[in-house]
């Protein structure tokens, strides 16, 4: 296997037609502050990589039962998972159901926390440029996907919405955010990367979970 990717959550590995993800325990933050939106590692919890993977693995299974489709392939221990080889589109795609974290520091003034939103927002995904928004005419114009492609992560990411927002209604949660990151594979668009507490904002009683607690949900 081949080292491509040194990231701040995980390792990825080529193996033929294969990736290979290695989850660390690095915890995610603004300055000293954990926060699950946050893009800096603050930190390490000891078990927190086995922890996403188990949430990853589960979160994936349960988009294929419902028809969206993913490039997850199978766990192999409690650190590592196989994943199918994709073009990654540079993009974070966002579906805000209600309004926390980096979107009320941007429009405070005209939005209440926890106001209802159900809106997709796309970043371009870059630590060098901070992860900036991009809007759908920029993404077309600059070849990063085209006005189908958009269309398609914007149906698919709602679709996961509705699903992940009936899995936690049905635990007494609410899923307040989360993003997605997609790849092309043989012509189609598939959902990458991970999906977890890392990923998602959840909230029980107007208090967002930790990522200990979104795995006992799963479990």
């Amino acid at each position: 296997m081949r080292l491509i990717y040194k990231g701040k959550t995980k390792d990825v590995y080529e193996d033929g037609d294969f990736l290979i993800f290695y989850f660390k325990d690095s915890i995610l933050g603004f300055g000293n502050k954990e926060d699950t939106g946050g893009n800096e590692v603050i930190g390490e919890r000891e078990g927190k990589g086995s922890i996403v993977l188990k949430q990853t693995e589960f979160f994936f299974k349960l988009l294929e039962k419902n028809g969206v489709k993913t490039h997850f392939v199978e766990k192999i221990d409690e650190r590592r998972a196989k994943f199918l080889k994709a073009e990654k589109i540079p993009l974070e795609v966002i579906y805000r159901y209600k309004a926390y974290g980096s979107f009320l520091r941007r429009y405070g003034e005209f939005v209440k926390p926890l106001q209802e939103l159900n809106i997709v927002e796309f970043t371009l995904k870059s630590d060098a440029l901070g992860d900036p928004l991009i809007c759908e005419e920029a993404i077309e114009t600059l070849g990063i996907a085209t006005k189908e492609e958009i269309e398609v992560m914007k149906k698919t990411t709602r679709k996961v919405a509705q699903i992940l927002k009936e899995f936690f209604k049905s635990r007494g949660l609410e899923i307040i955010d989360f993003k997605l990151e997609f790849g092309r594979k043989n012509g189609e668009l598939l959902i990458i990367d991970e999906i977890s507490g890392d990923t998602m904002r959840v909230m029980r009683d107007g208090r967002v979970l930790k990522q200990e607690e979104v795995l006992e949900v799963v479990e």
